[in-house]
């Protein structure tokens, strides 16, 4: 087993049902794409106003395309930096403290088909597929309730990765190969899924989809009645090669009372308890939120601040942030551990978040909180940055999140030759 370390940004924010005008919005700065990272997860909430016909009516995806279009064409805007920058996984892979190259892992040749290559073959052909023969890939399952990559992003092999293999003595005979791959997007969508206000959409780099399997996607609703979606969560659950990631993109209630607070703390535990990731073929695949090696919950978790509001105001105008922390219900919640139980959030060295007068700096009359947050859950996650971006299209500020994760990548190669030594210790004629 090899352990990739690999770049996630994770965005969140409430956009208050605003739709971005012609001259668009600049969100390179909450996407922190001065270092690019292998995997961006964006989530939105009050993607559209909730009204009751936007709750009740046919879904509207009218701001969907207009912020895909914003993001596709962020993530994927050339320049030197981007160039000259290179993510974690573009480097290596660390075994033991070694550095081992990845691209040179996955594109080692094997050589002629052994006999026992070709009994473990015939043995997992109708388990199987893989693009790649020097990993074991999983299954491919995505739900059919969320958008994938459209065909335009997602091709059958990656012309990045053939241009790579490429000696320098061959550059200049296929200019027209690098042509064709540097006018293709660097990151694809992999998914997206809307539920009313809530939208939430992955996207990686090309060369990394490949290795993503297992797509699934599980909407709750914890509105209205308890289950209209103007709040509630949409739930994403993948296999990156061999670890199991989940991100859960949420808005719960709103409110400033305990009472607020302690519905708050039901929905995410109604969150928990409903999400469910069908998995009719794989049972082995995680079917609950907890089942994952590495869990993100982000959104407007709309957790306050205990304290009155004078003290607040005056506690943010002089940027005492640890003083208001003391009494933020999040944190208080993540310390009693009676919700969110063993979940993690990085230090919080930024402003209030919400509420903000549409188009200003300038707080309104509601006390303001820290409503947007990203938490984790799991090992092999190392939190680089956590920040909000200025930007004023909304009541609420945009947060990101930089991590570092580890993935588990089991190599096909070593797999064989282990399973090699027990087949010819059962069969020894295999080895003649």
């Amino acid at each position: 087993i090899h352990r990739l370390s690999l770049r996630v940004t994770i965005g969140t924010w409430n956009v208050a049902g605003r739709t971005p005008g012609e001259d668009s919005v600049q969100i390179e700065d909450w996407l922190c794409i001065q270092q690019p990272a292998d995997m961006y997860v964006i989530g939105f909430q009050e993607v559209v106003p909730l009204n009751a016909g936007n709750v009740l009516g046919a879904e509207n995806r009218h701001p969907i395309s207009r912020w895909e279009a914003i993001i596709r064409t962020t993530l994927n805007r050339s320049s030197s930096m981007e160039e000259k920058e290179s993510s974690a996984s573009d480097i290596l892979f660390r075994e033991d403290g070694n550095a081992v190259l990845a691209n040179r892992i996955c594109r080692k040749n094997t050589s002629r088909p052994s006999q026992v290559q070709r009994v473990l073959r015939c043995s997992s052909a109708r388990t199987h597929t893989s693009e790649d023969p020097h990993f074991i890939n999983l299954p491919r399952v995505r739900s059919s309730s969320a958008r994938l990559g459209s065909s335009r992003e997602i091709q059958p092999r990656d012309r990045a990765d053939k241009l790579m293999r490429m000696s320098k003595n061959q550059e200049n005979k296929h200019e027209s190969d690098v042509d064709l791959a540097s006018s293709r997007p660097r990151y694809v969508r992999i998914v997206s899924k809307q539920m009313v206000g809530l939208y939430v959409s992955v996207w990686v780099k090309r060369r990394l989809r490949r290795h993503i399997n297992n797509l699934k996607v599980s909407p709750v609703g914890v509105g209205l009645m308890g289950y209209m979606g103007n709040k509630g969560s949409v739930s994403i659950s993948m296999s990156l090669f061999q670890t199991r990631l989940c991100f859960v993109c949420s808005h719960l209630r709103s409110g400033e009372n305990n009472f607020a607070e302690k519905r708050r703390n039901s929905d995410v535990e109604e969150i928990i308890r409903r999400t469910h990731f069908s998995s009719v073929f794989h049972i082995d695949q995680p079917q609950t939120i907890p089942c994952h090696d590495q869990i993100f919950w982000f959104g407007d978790l709309n957790y306050r601040i205990n304290m009155p509001d004078a003290e607040i105001r005056k506690l943010v105008h002089e940027r005492q942030w640890d003083k208001l922390l003391d009494s933020d219900q999040l944190l208080n919640e993540l310390r009693n551990g009676s919700v969110f139980h063993g979940w993690r959030e990085g230090k919080i060295n930024f402003a209030p978040t919400y509420k903000y007068q549409m188009n200003s700096d300038e707080y309104v009359e509601r006390s303001p909180a820290w409503c947007d947050r990203i938490l984790w859950l799991g090992r092999g996650i190392k939190q680089m940055t956590y920040k909000r971006a200025e930007i004023q299209l909304s009541d609420h500020r945009p947060v990101s999140s930089v991590f570092l994760i580890n993935v588990d990548i089991l190599n096909q190669r070593k797999l064989q030759k282990a399973l090699h030594v027990s087949l010819v210790a059962v069969h020894p004629e295999i080895s003649m």
